[in-house]
């Protein structure tokens, strides 16, 4: 069944069960007429209007956005108007936006709200330059990362040779002195563990994908409209769990927790600019969390099936590979140590690998006769599930480095850019 739009005369239906058909005559049947409603109401029509743009904001361009009929047009007519030469509003906001990812805050401080009761510019200038390079550079979004991430301004240190001054004139760091850290946002951070440890999948395009969860969560019951809705199933393979986290499913009801406690915000709400908490549960689910484990293991086979044999080589690529840089001899000697120590507590212990339910028994209450009942819901995806490389999979010394590895995973050098 494809979903369309249709724009003609609404046609003659006597049946409401039969499917909407586009007519072949799209002049027959009713026009209906777009009229201002009255308190709202669907049902009380005022006076008739035709598709046009506010008085108020057209005239911040000459663009004509009247259509060029009272149906067909419309929406073509509405993109044009926006993505006009002479519209000065919308590549001011999309240079914001970008210097907002980049900076952690926008040149012009609501990136929601270019009106008068948005908060002012703190450079109008650099605004306006970078929205003209953004037009000569051909609107390319590409360019304009290029522009920002090769500037001197993006290239400063964080730290200044004079903090007591910088804070008696910048108190408020508007001034870009310095560099302000930025931490990774959740889907970065998710995405930067994957590419670390050579899982990520760098596919373009496609239906959204379900990677692994709390499994708590995913199989916990969901009301939808007074009924059951399924658990969260993950793709059956890898190489589908761990594309980039932009094409992962977006559930309102269920949120991947994950990514909810490192601030992702809810879908149900747009939000110009995101939260940076620093709580406590944020160190349980990068310390202690399945993803983040699951990362550092791969990790560290990655690393041992480069260099089986030498320790010291094995922890100068955990560091090039995770922070770019070498280690240093302090962080090299406390690694080793680290590793060696992990990998003779691992030698005692004894894995059995914990498979997926195949089932989950739900129990629940009726909405009408208040009376208690239980239900199994299979989980069919177990029968295809592929799993990521698991503890029982590697020897006590790939399960040392990887613990080496989960302490980098947590280090603020992993996860701010500085």
């Amino acid at each position: 069944i494809a979903f369309s739009v249709y724009n003609g005369h609404t046609p003659q239906q006597t049946n409401v069960d039969s499917p909407q058909r586009i007519p072949s005559d799209n002049l027959a049947g009713e026009l209906e007429a777009t009229a201002i409603l009255a308190g709202g109401d669907p049902f009380s029509p005022t006076l008739p209007v035709h598709p046009a743009a506010l008085s108020a904001v057209q005239m911040i361009s000459t663009w004509d956005l009247d259509p060029p009929g009272p149906i067909a047009g419309r929406r073509l007519t509405l993109a044009q108007w926006i993505t006009a030469p002479d519209n000065p509003l919308t590549p001011r906001v999309i240079v914001n936006r970008v210097w907002q990812g980049h900076f952690g805050m926008g040149i012009a401080g609501n990136a929601n709200n270019f009106g008068a009761t948005g908060k002012k510019p703190t450079h109008p200038e650099l605004l306006d330059w970078l929205a003209s390079e953004f037009l000569r550079g051909g609107q390319s979004i590409k360019t304009l990362h290029r522009t920002i991430m090769r500037s001197e301004t993006y290239r400063r240190d964080s730290l200044h040779n004079d903090p007591a001054l910088l804070a008696q004139s910048d108190p408020n760091s508007e001034s870009y002195a310095v560099f302000t850290p930025r931490r990774l946002t959740a889907e970065e951070l998710r995405d930067a563990m994957l590419a670390v440890s050579g899982e990520l999948n760098l596919e373009l395009g496609g239906i959204p994908v379900r990677p692994e969860i709390n499994l708590e969560v995913a199989l916990q019951p969901r009301m939808v409209m007074g009924t059951f809705a399924e658990a969260w199933q993950p793709s059956a393979r890898p190489r589908d769990r761990h594309r980039r986290t932009i094409y992962t499913l977006k559930l309102r009801g269920l949120r991947d927790p994950t990514l909810e406690v490192f601030n992702a915000p809810s879908p149900d709400l747009s939000t110009e600019r995101r939260e940076t908490s620093i709580v406590t549960p944020q160190v349980f689910a990068l310390f202690n969390g399945q993803a983040s484990s699951a990362r550092a293991l791969a990790l560290a086979a990655r690393v041992l099936g480069e260099n089986p044999a030498a320790s010291e080589l094995a922890i100068e690529r955990l560091f090039e590979l995770a922070l770019g840089r070498t280690a240093t001899l302090f962080e090299r000697t406390a690694c080793l140590d680290h590793w060696t120590a992990m990998t003779r507590l691992h030698e005692k212990t004894q894995l059995r690998a914990a498979p997926y339910p195949s089932e989950v028994v739900r129990e629940a209450v009726e909405e009408n006769t208040g009376e208690k009942f239980m239900f199994t819901e299979p989980l069919e995806f177990v029968e295809h599930f592929v799993p990521d490389l698991r503890p029982d999979d590697v020897s006590p010394r790939v399960r040392g480095l990887a613990d080496v590895g989960l302490a980098i995973f947590n280090s603020n050098e992993f996860a701010y850019v500085d």
